[in-house]
């Protein structure tokens, strides 16, 4: 049998028993899921579960709150809503280091977990997957994010593990005959952003109805699509500009790492290839650099949900304004060491921040941007003063 991942860094299951005869079945699940683990979208693997069982049956020893083995771990709790306001949730910066549930299985009846997960579902972006268990094992229902978080997989997974029939209902898996894969799967496996969830369903409707869509798509960005045609462009980049007068009947799924209009008819994707540099006082108010860095993405025609990451020196890793940023964008902070940054050929040089760091004249900023951009990077926004306090620049990756 494999070991668990580590519990500080796997990504958890939490799966709520309410009633006593789906007990051993939860419990058979816990097991057979650390032995064969779940991958979830964004790559961390489900190799552990922890069981929410009523106070009412829960097997309490004298003395002892949880009761834990190798593969199963339980807690007790009276009241099912209580627990699910601390569980169904996602990660908050208070508490980075505490990962949330990656999804959540009730071995219950469906009624029970619609009725008491309806008050805290926000959007099929952000909620995390729900699958249902029949209490005797024969149905694995998907019920919640069974594309964009892995729902309807997680209920294949789940179906192996225990021998239960996956039941799911999302139109593209249940009526398309050709076996269509869902837009926003296939945009999610690409790594693009999907900005316009109201108009999705319109553009999937289209797809699973035949009818020939165009894409706008300078980056080469998105996947293959059946059912689509290529608008002309010119150049993968700087050289192309959204065609704002383009009228069509039919929707249009547009992707690029710039700012692109909102309209009812355009399904826009941003295209993750954006490098922020930046560069801070010490101190300075916890959202004076996401505040700053929207702002000035709102300025200068940049997308924010394009941003693959933010970039600093290693001396500026733990700076909390920093830090609360990359978690408010919900992307990684990398930093390099102040010597690799003044390797680093920049166009605005700062002879203060060589200074500082021991190093000929260097930009922060800029020198992060491009540094974490890699070879093919290029400054598409060249350093900026920000808030009087800040510097920014930006560099675009895989630039030709």
């Amino acid at each position: 049998m494999t070991q668990p991942d580590d519990k500080k860094t796997a990504a958890p299951l939490a799966c709520y028993v309410l009633s006593r005869a789906a007990l051993p079945l939860a419990m058979r699940l816990s097991s057979r899921i650390a032995a064969t683990p779940w991958t979830c979208p964004s790559g961390r693997r489900v190799s552990f579960a922890r069981l929410y069982v009523p106070a009412r049956f829960y097997p309490r020893s004298e003395g002892v709150n949880a009761r834990t083995s190798k593969d199963v771990e339980m807690l007790p709790f009276e009241s099912l809503r209580d627990v699910l306001v601390q569980t169904y949730r996602t990660q908050t910066f208070q508490n980075p280091e505490h990962p949330p549930y990656a999804a959540h299985v009730f071995a219950s009846a469906a009624g029970i977990a619609v009725r008491a997960l309806a008050p805290l579902l926000r959007h099929k972006s952000l909620d995390p997957p729900v699958v249902v268990l029949s209490p005797d094992g024969r149905f694995a229902v998907s019920l919640v994010s069974g594309h964009w978080g892995g729902g309807n997989d997680l209920t294949r997974h789940i179906g192996r593990l225990v021998g239960s029939c996956p039941v799911i209902t999302t139109a593209s898996d249940a009526c398309h005959p050709a076996g269509l894969p869902a837009l926003d799967m296939l945009l999610r496996d690409a790594g693009l952003r999907i900005l316009d969830w109201e108009t999705l369903p319109k553009v999937q409707a289209a797809l699973l109805e035949g009818l020939d869509l165009p894409v706008w798509d300078p980056c080469r960005a998105l996947p293959e699509v059946p059912g689509t045609r290529q608008l002309k462009t010119d150049t993968p980049h700087d050289g192309d500009t959204f065609p704002d007068d383009l009228s069509l009947d039919i929707p249009l799924i547009a992707a690029h790492w710039r700012s692109l209009p909102r309209r009812a008819d355009l399904l826009r994707c941003a295209v993750p290839r954006l490098y922020a540099g930046v560069g801070c006082r010490k101190d300075v108010p916890r959202e004076a650099v996401f505040d700053a860095l929207e702002a000035c993405f709102a300025t200068v025609g940049l997308e924010t949900r394009a941003l693959a990451a933010l970039a600093t020196v290693t001396e500026k890793r733990r700076d909390s304004a920093i830090v609360y940023a990359a978690w408010r964008l919900g992307i990684p902070l990398l930093n390099f060491s102040a010597g690799r940054l003044a390797a680093c050929a920049s166009p605005n040089p700062s002879p203060a921040a060589g200074r500082r760091f021991g190093q000929a004249p260097f930009s922060v900023c800029e020198a992060a941007a491009l540094t974490a951009a890699g070879q093919r990077g290029m400054l598409v926004l060249p350093k900026r003063k920000l808030a009087t306090c800040l510097t920014l620049a930006v560099a675009v990756k895989g630039f030709l």
